[in-house]
């Protein structure tokens, strides 16, 4: 297993006393913080393999968090040469790098400060910005057990990650102390470099106990003495370093004993010219930090590590130095980037849609929905933006494919609250149906008539309209009622006689129209909602866009490379990826009007189909009305015609009972005197005389 050491191998300090520090003083800001190791060099093993790089995962942690825009400085020189000290001295100190570069055994790498600091400075646009600063102290680059490939590596690896590369030399050159700068006769042979931007890092030559009186130009004189040593060297540094400075920094003039334990040093022992240029030197470094560059974006913490990683891995697949296509990186790390900010940025989304679910509770109205919608997203966009790079294109794309996500995460709460408006809305109808219709569609309490229904039907809807959460799912709910509940009372209405089949006819299609039209209505607020959304978002996110554009453009004019091809080619992608922006929004928003547009001249053409419908039902009711009318008028006529034949009828009948009625009288008197003979002793055969005489009068009254 591979071990990392946080102080180095042989670090007598505690972390306490070096975050406490020797503080070096004057104008230089002390920084707390410990060395970490960010990576080391595993010489080949015992199974003849080539070397390998192998990173620290709890440095590159610490690098990840960073948001703020880098500048990374790396110190690189000779071996005892006071090039830890520097790096030292940069953060304010004496202590904290491990002096002297002791290196045991196998381990060899570079260590950087941790926390890497904040640093406020002033652009050349005059806007103030903070970057992270990561200082970066390598071992030295000519110790002699060191393996050559891995010297090479070593001082490539960090000419490709610094914005700053600081080199540490013997105050006069010599060909022992140009060390590695022989690479940069021919860059090309190591590193394909990208058409635009710059890339290489600002370069800073200290000439370390220059002793010699100083020359009216340091850089002159460097130049000078580099191409008596060497002339390639010399050129390669004037072809690819558009400026850089060198810095004489004579003796400390301490003891021998104090130069070599310098962690300890007290900076009121060192000589006065030394410390002032120092100090002067940190000061020149810090007011001319470049940050580093991806094209026209920062680099920042989690591009960084990517950047690190996809160059160790190119440099561990060989034994030698492989070329590092510097565009082929650029173009992983902007792809990687934009994975990782995508991926960040929806999580948290999601967290902070489901907290604020959580908090106000589902359900909510679409107009506080889309507005806590759009915070939610809105702060998402703006952290999205901040860290993704690129092209103004490839931005675009990324803002683009976020969006398209966003949507989709956004239609699944859209879903929830939308089901709770219903469930909500639901219950709402369900309690007043119960309340006002219900309870007249019992038997014992059942409408008397249609007039009586249509009033409950009112208060229901009134009672509903005032207390449900306005909303296409309120009137989804309402329309359901209508195409349902309406039918089925109306249908047993009809069947309890308290409405003719008629009239139901005619209150089932006037509410089936009111029905179709309120569905209609509904669908016309949801899609005028998602227009408003989209817009809402359209407007954030061409203000992201835009801001982006803005920091490409400063970026640029911070670069001193390419300076009009970039401007140029930023102008053109910007100008196309704009054009596309608003191209592919028309088209969305002229999709969305064209379906408002059908759906309105579907919902008209509903509309019509009701009316034609109910003057076909009302012309169907007026010849009903009129055949009956006429059935009616029929069957007066026949009744009294048949009164009239009764009329005639009791005239007859009551002839008979007045004729009946003197046969009655004449049989009565003839009893009568029949029965007064008897009492007299009339004989059988005048008895039956009177019989002869009275059996058919008898007969007569009986029929």
């Amino acid at each position: 297993m591979t071990q990392f050491s946080t102080l180095g191998n042989d670090y007598s300090l505690s972390n306490v006393e070096i975050e406490n520090g020797n503080n070096f003083g004057g104008s230089i800001e002390f920084r707390e913080g410990v060395p970490i190791q960010l990576l080391k060099y595993n010489e080949r093993s015992r199974n003849g393999n080539f070397g390998q790089i192998v990173l620290n995962q709890e440095a590159l942690n610490v690098l990840r968090t960073i948001n703020e825009p880098l500048a990374i400085i790396s110190v690189v020189g000779s071996f005892r040469r006071g090039k830890s000290w520097f790096a030292n001295v940069l953060h304010g100190r004496h202590d904290g790098f491990e002096l002297g570069a002791k290196v045991e055994g196998c381990t060899r790498g570079i260590y950087m400060w941790s926390p890497p600091f904040k640093l406020e400075s002033k652009q050349s646009d005059g806007e103030i910005i903070q970057k992270r600063v990561i200082v970066l102290d390598s071992e030295g680059i000519d110790d002699p057990k060191q393996d050559e490939n891995w010297a090479t590596k070593l001082f490539i690896l960090c000419l490709v990650v610094s914005s700053t590369f600081i080199y540490n030399i013997n105050g006069i050159v010599g060909k022992d102390d140009i060390g590695k700068l022989y690479l940069m006769t021919d860059l090309s042979k190591f590193i394909q470099e990208p058409e635009v931007g710059d890339f290489l890092p600002r370069l800073v030559i200290l000439l370390r106990d220059f002793t010699l009186e100083s020359p009216e130009s340091l850089k002159e004189y460097f130049l000078e003495k580099l191409n008596n040593v060497d002339p390639k060297a010399a050129k390669g540094i004037k072809k690819f370093f558009y400026g850089f400075d060198v810095f004489g920094l004579p003796h400390p003039g301490c003891k021998k004993t104090m130069v070599q334990h310098m962690e300890n040093a007290i900076t009121d022992n060192l000589d006065e010219e030394f410390v002032e240029e120092v100090e002067n030197a940190v000061k020149s470094i810090y007011s001319q930090l470049p940050l580093k560059y991806i094209g026209s974006s920062t680099m920042k913490g989690m591009a960084f590590v990517k950047f690190l990683q996809d160059t160790v891995e190119r440099m561990n697949s060989s034994e030698t130095s492989t070329l590092l296509s510097i565009p082929s990186e650029y173009e992983s790390i902007i792809q990687y980037v934009s994975r990782e900010a995508t991926n960040e940025a929806l999580e948290i989304y999601k967290k902070r849609m489901s907290q604020l679910i959580s908090e106000e509770k589902l359900p909510m109205i679409w107009e506080e929905f889309e507005e806590k919608s759009e915070e939610c997203a809105s702060e998402t966009r703006k952290l999205f933006s901040g860290k993704i790079i690129g092209s103004p294109i490839q931005i675009e794309k990324f803002i683009d494919q976020l969006s398209g996500k966003l949507s989709k995460i956004k239609e699944n709460f859209t879903k929830k609250n939308s089901k709770e408006l219903m469930i909500y809305n639901e219950n709402i109808a369900k309690k007043y149906w119960e309340k006002f219709v219900k309870i007249g569609l019992t038997l014992e309490n059942l409408f008397e008539n249609y007039a009586e229904f249509q009033k409950a039907l009112k208060s229901f809807e009134l009672a509903y309209e005032k207390s449900s959460m306005k909303s296409p799912e309120a009137a989804r709910v309402i329309a359901s009622y209508m195409k349902n509940q309406y039918s089925e009372a109306i249908d047993y209405m009809t069947q309890l006689g308290r409405m003719n089949a008629e009239l139901a006819k005619a209150v089932h299609a006037k509410e089936e129209a009111e029905r179709l039209r309120i569905e209609a209505l509904a669908r016309e607020g949801e899609l005028c909602r998602k227009i408003e959304a989209q817009k809402r978002e359209r407007e954030e996110s061409g203000k992201n866009f835009g801001n982006k554009i803005l920091e490409l453009q400063r970026n640029i004019e911070q670069q001193k490379k390419s300076q009009e091809e970039m401007q140029h080619r930023l102008i053109k992608e910007r100008e196309y990826a704009t054009k596309r922006y608003n191209q592919k929004y028309e088209q969305m928003r002229d999709s969305m009007l064209e379906q408002r547009r059908l759906n309105e001249k579907e919902k008209m053409e509903l509309i019509k189909q009701q009316e034609r419908k109910f003057e076909q039902i009302q012309r169907s009711l007026i010849e009903e009305h009129n055949r009956k009318h006429e059935e009616l008028k029929r069957q007066l006529d026949l009744e009294k015609m048949k009164a009239n034949q009764n009329e005639i009828y009791q005239r007859k009948l009551l002839k008979k009972i007045e004729a009946s009625s003197r046969d009655n009288q004449e049989l009565l008197e003839q009893i009568r005197t029949l029965t007064d003979n008897r009492s007299r002793g009339i004989d059988w055969k005048d008895i039956a005389n009177v019989a002869t005489v009275l059996l058919p009068v008898m007969f007569k009254f009986l029929l």
